[in-house]
């Protein structure tokens, strides 16, 4: 059946997207759905039909993966995007959290929860549900997305100065690695020396930004007019702090901020634009953070994961020091999309697209300066983005 939704979506595309693009969004949609763990794995997340990063080294179900995973098939297969849902979420910590991965029998079966990984779930969720309302899916997440909430505004939110931070429950030698992975961004330059555990990233909160945004549309649609007032108090107190302590008027950039040592962490990535991407950013915000975009020295054409001028960047070989990552390079991509910025955000919007129509694959990452893809192949979040960028940026 999943493939019948496939095909049928594609053939109401024929008419709407070039010809190179409609062969993309088939390779990509095509890859999502061979991705499927098979079931005579007997993973713990049966009966549902979890979608794992990749078949070559990832066994397994991840945390942002399958909420990033569930915005693909959406597009197609409603059910498969839900169950993407019901699958992680059936590993939710009573406090809330979730956790990074579970693993599926060809590992351990272990569950890996000392840390999670960036509060992405309500925005997926409100994605799926404009693809195709569905008041029970609703009914079911809704409560489970207030109680991840809970989690975030309990574990890793500092009250007095009102924003978020990453964390672990690790309290010995791996506790700096731990912390880094539940970034999602792992060895980032951002994150050298040691100093994850004392920063409010910018990309952080702009995600519980985008969590405010979603549970507001989710609260209206479930009838809980009180409940949606609330996360839009939220959304602006947090606003608010952002441009207080996350904005510098001397480099005209967002980063992120060291509260130890009570400094900037100036290290340019595409966190710098997910104000944009969650619409806080004023227009001169906006217009100095394209000025950084459409910079052929630090960030384009590519939106590397790193600026290209980074003493630190390893192009080839740094994982997430160099490499193009989809995922941000979208998010950051979108903002400047959002914000008119046509010029350079569809410059850059090409490029990534013509690399990723390069081969028979949709790769994990790619080199910056050449296009070349690295790491992984069949890489399931690459995909969606690939269809974010056909669909949502015309």
């Amino acid at each position: 059946m999943t493939e019948l939704l496939r095909k049928q979506w594609l053939h109401t595309l024929e008419n709407a997207v070039n010809p190179s693009d409609l062969a993309l969004l088939d390779k990509a949609s095509r890859i999502l759905t061979q991705n499927i763990v098979p079931a005579d794995e007997k993973p713990l997340w049966a009966p549902y039909r979890g979608i794992c990063p990749s078949p070559y080294n990832f066994p397994g179900i991840w945390n942002w993966d399958s909420a990033f995973h569930a915005v693909g098939t959406a597009r197609f297969d409603r059910g498969l995007a839900q169950e993407q849902a019901y699958a992680f979420f059936s590993f939710q910590k009573e406090n809330g959290m979730l956790p990074d991965v579970i693993f599926s029998p060809k590992r351990d079966n272990r569950i890996e929860d000392h840390f999670g990984k960036p509060p992405v779930w309500a925005w997926a969720v409100e994605r799926m549900d404009r693809e195709y309302a569905d008041s029970v899916f609703l009914r079911n997440m809704y409560p489970k997305l207030v109680l991840n909430e809970k989690f975030w505004r309990t574990e890793r939110f500092n009250e007095e100065d009102g924003l978020f931070f990453y964390s672990t429950t690790e309290t010995g030698p791996k506790r700096d690695l731990f912390i880094r992975w539940e970034s999602g961004l792992d060895n980032s330059i951002r994150f050298d020396d040691g100093v994850i555990e004392y920063l409010y990233p910018i990309d952080l909160n702009c995600f519980m930004v985008s969590f405010y945004q979603s549970m507001q549309y989710l609260a209206i649609r479930m009838g809980k007019a009180d409940e949606a007032q609330a996360y839009a108090e939220k959304e602006a107190a947090l606003t608010q702090k952002i441009q207080e302590r996350l904005w510098s008027e001397e480099d005209q950039c967002f980063w992120d901020y060291n509260f130890r040592d009570k400094e900037f962490v100036r290290v340019l990535t595409p966190a710098a634009f997910m104000p944009l991407w969650v619409h806080i950013a004023t227009p001169a915000q906006a217009a100095a953070l394209n000025a950084l975009a459409a910079d052929k020295t630090k960030l384009y054409p590519c939106m590397p994961t790193v600026s290209l001028d980074n003493p630190k960047i390893e192009p080839a070989k740094g994982y997430w020091r160099g490499p193009v990552w989809m995922n941000v390079a979208y998010f950051a991509i979108k903002g400047l999309y959002d914000y008119g910025f046509r010029s350079t955000s569809m410059g850059i919007r090409d490029t990534l697209l013509s690399w990723m129509k390069k081969d028979d694959s949709i790769h994990e990452n790619y080199n910056p300066l050449t296009g070349e893809p690295l790491n992984t192949k069949d890489f399931g979040w690459s995909c969606t983005f690939a269809m974010e960028m056909v669909l949502e940026m015309r």
